[in-house]
């Protein structure tokens, strides 16, 4: 379930509409002409076009680094669904993102629950990783009951500093400085944290640049924009790995 190759993100169509959520985003699931179920961002949702921009970025940085997030796809989504979001507007025709339905989960944003289970202390680590690459926000955690409360890293749409209308300045004025908000390295084992470092290492910034440029133009983008986020991202490797190295070293965990 971790996913297909990082040098593709694949196109389904969607079918049919399960059920809403009543998040900020209004994703939906839904059944798309792959027979899979996937929870649907629209590009024209409260959270906007931006959001998914995030999304493909952060699923894309987390595939490269063998971080446990699910399968995502892009989402041809019909103009005749019908919906209507609680601003009254209603869904039109577009590209969404999709993130592949992960059954029997319990959500929860405590970072420490079950970290005890599966081996939950080396998933956490290199979720860990990501967030602090690719400066997450909004901790959410899917925990699959049927597979030990193994943890899954999922809802990335606020991540890219926090904002769904994130802008090159805002990134520009992070930087290289830590990101660590609301996450518990403490959790996560010491060899897990020193693995997920060594992984983070090997992103060059060839792969990110295939990560940025899988997400569409018609999201209220350039390609100018994702080449420089890609920059940007790259420049935060070393002191990623500094800080994974660090926590490794205080980390009460083998």
């Amino acid at each position: 379930m971790l996913g297909h190759s990082l040098s593709s993100l694949p196109r389904v169509r969607l079918i049919t509409r399960v059920r809403q959520t009543g998040s900020g985003s209004e994703a939906f699931l839904a059944v798309a002409s792959d027979g899979q179920q996937y929870w649907v961002k629209a590009p024209d949702s409260p959270q906007g076009p931006r959001a998914l921009v995030a999304e493909v970025i952060a699923y894309g940085i987390g595939r490269a680094i063998g971080a446990p997030v699910p399968t995502n796809v892009l989402v041809e989504i019909p103009g005749a669904l019908g919906v209507v979001y609680a601003d009254g507007r209603s869904m039109n025709a577009g590209i969404g993102h999709g993130s592949l339905n992960v059954p029997d989960v319990v959500e929860s944003d405590d970072w420490g629950t079950y970290s005890k289970r599966d081996d939950n202390r080396r998933r956490q680590a290199f979720i860990l990783a990501m967030w602090d690459l690719c400066m997450g926000v909004d901790p959410q955690w899917l925990h699959q009951t049927t597979d030990d409360y193994s943890i899954w890293s999922f809802d990335h749409g606020l991540w890219l500093a926090g904002e769904t209308d994130w802008d090159l300045p805002s990134l520009r004025r992070i930087g290289a400085g830590a990101w660590q908000h609301d996450i518990d390295a403490g959790v996560a084992s010491a060899q897990a944290l020193n693995d997920a470092a060594t992984q983070v290492t090997h992103l060059g910034l060839e792969t990110i640049q295939t990560i940025t440029g899988q997400v569409p133009l018609d999201w209220n983008t350039t390609p100018a924009e994702l080449l420089e986020v890609a920059s940007l991202l790259y420049a935060r490797i070393p002191g990623v790995v500094d800080r994974l190295r660090a926590a490794a070293k205080q980390s009460r965990y083998p």
